[in-house]
């Protein structure tokens, strides 16, 4: 029988052991998982979870999953079922301003020291919309805007014959201004110089023309319900000078003006199967590639979907790649002429500039690794890598000084030097913030399927009138416009 000495001696040995084990068994404990929450294509996904964010993890000791919540609507909700876990929430620019305002974001400030800050505004272009009330809260993910995009063999077709073809064209157009095509109306050459009345004879051009035994319009934004839609009737707002304050209430002579040209443009221009058919950018892109669509207006990041890479499962839909153009967005003005044959109203170019912010919850497990993490994704190298493969114009300025240097003579740079002209031209123009957005959007809806799709642009006549469209604005549309608007969420 061992004595009370020895068992003593066995059981503290024991104790020190399993002190040991326990002491070992914590210190290489995996780290605490965290997430971020994104919306990205498929790719662009599998691209960030298999090889941008193990680098992370692998240099900060850091466990870090990528979880995607499709639908930019619900990403609150999302956040929610996510409670305390979000490093990093991936925001597009309209959302910020009621996630700030519902005390959903951490300030940079409260994070990071003052000379942090001003590296972010030094180093990303465009940093000064993610401040409010004086805080940086928002760190730039990438940017995007709306820029035209053609065939060129198709412009080619249009620039030879439009010379015949504008007696017929202005007197189509004389039943619905009253005066046809302007005085000194000429089809400019280059794309970027183009109008509104230059889209609608191209336009016009096409529809009458027959391509693989078939006369329909082959012009096309997206027509599903949904806020890219808005989005595209909003930047010819915009374009037609509208003010922040016109869009939100639906109310002025650009809305009515956006909303003109829509109506015209469905008459010998649109294809009609993006509102038949619902369509959203992927049909878009097949529409380029099957020869229903000749023009669209889309973002920056549509070209490498349409043109393609070869790479990310990106393989394109045009048959001839050199065969795609881009070009500035048409500059804006009323269907509307003077009697001296001008436009009643001259517009610009401006489209709203969009995008996505990187944000930290206010609930994030570790604030600081969440800053450390969103300055990572956004380092040179992975913007160089982000902008080849995946079309996101750069958020850093040592980046958009440099494009051609980066890309070469190619596609890639000609899609970026238009996207960043586009960018200028737009200056400090975003889609107006305001935190139900959601609800205005789907009253642009209403409004383009009532008077576009369900024809409702006339009293009783089949050409659209501007007084007629103008009414139904005022009196059905920027009435429930201005009661949401009053709810208006400012941005500075």
């Amino acid at each position: 029988m061992k004595n009370n000495r020895e068992v003593f001696r066995n059981s503290a040995w024991n104790f020190l052991l399993c002190a040991v084990i326990v002491a070992l068994i914590n210190g290489c404990s995996p780290p605490k998982q965290s997430e971020i929450l994104v919306q990205m294509i498929k790719a662009q996904e599998e691209y960030l979870t298999k090889e941008t964010v193990p680098g992370f993890d692998r240099n900060n000791g850091t466990a870090t999953s990528v979880v995607d919540y499709e639908n930019a609507s619900e990403f609150e909700n999302e956040m929610e079922k996510h409670h305390g876990s979000v490093a990093l929430v991936k925001i597009p620019f309209e959302k910020a301003a009621s996630l700030i305002s519902n005390d959903r974001l951490l300030p940079l400030d409260d994070i990071v020291p003052a000379g942090e800050i001003n590296d972010i505004r030094r180093t990303f272009a465009l940093a000064s919309l993610g401040a409010y009330n004086g805080k940086q809260f928002l760190i730039p993910c990438k940017f995007e805007t709306s820029i035209m995009v053609f065939c060129k063999s198709k412009v080619s077709d249009a620039l030879k014959v439009w010379r015949s073809r504008r007696d017929s064209i202005s007197a189509d157009l004389k039943a619905i201004n009253g005066y046809g095509l302007p005085a000194t109306y000429i089809l400019e050459d280059d794309p970027n110089k183009w109008d509104f009345f230059d889209v609608y004879v191209v336009g016009w051009i096409w529809s009458h023309t027959p391509y693989n035994g078939e006369k329909h319009g082959r012009i096309a934004h997206s027509g599903n319900r949904y806020p890219g839609t808005f989005h595209e009737i909003i930047d010819e707002v915009f374009q037609c000078r509208g003010t922040a304050e016109q869009a939100l209430s639906m109310n002025g002579e650009a809305v009515t003006d956006a909303f003109m040209w829509e109506a015209v443009y469905s008459l010998s221009g649109y294809n009609s199967n993006m509102w038949k058919d619902a369509w959203s950018e992927s049909d878009i892109w097949k529409g380029f590639g099957n020869g229903k669509v000749f023009i669209a207006f889309v973002k920056q990041v549509d070209c490498f979907f349409i043109h393609g890479t070869g790479s990310d499962g990106l393989d394109g839909f045009m048959k001839d790649k050199f065969d795609m153009g881009v070009a500035q967005m048409p500059q804006g003005c009323s269907v509307t002429l003077d009697k001296n044959g001008n436009p009643a109203r001259e517009g610009c170019r401006a489209a709203t500039t969009g995008g996505w912010w990187w944000g930290i919850p206010k609930d994030a497990p570790d604030p600081k690794k969440s800053y450390k993490l969103a300055r990572y994704l956004t380092s040179t190298k992975n913007q160089i890598s982000d902008c080849g493969r995946f079309g996101m114009i750069p958020v850093r300025k040592d980046l958009l000084g440099d494009i051609s240097l980066l890309f070469g003579e190619s596609w890639i740079t000609e899609v970026y030097e238009t996207s960043f002209r586009q960018l200028m031209n737009n200056g400090s123009m975003m889609l107006p913030v305001n935190s139900n957005n959601d609800e205005i959007g789907k009253l642009y809806l209403d409004a383009w399927y009532d008077i576009v799709v369900d024809k409702n642009r006339s009293n009783g006549g089949e050409s659209p009138e501007w007084n007629y469209i103008n009414e139904i604005l005022e009196k059905k549309y920027s009435p429930p416009a201005v009661n949401i608007s009053g709810k208006q969420v400012k941005w500075k």
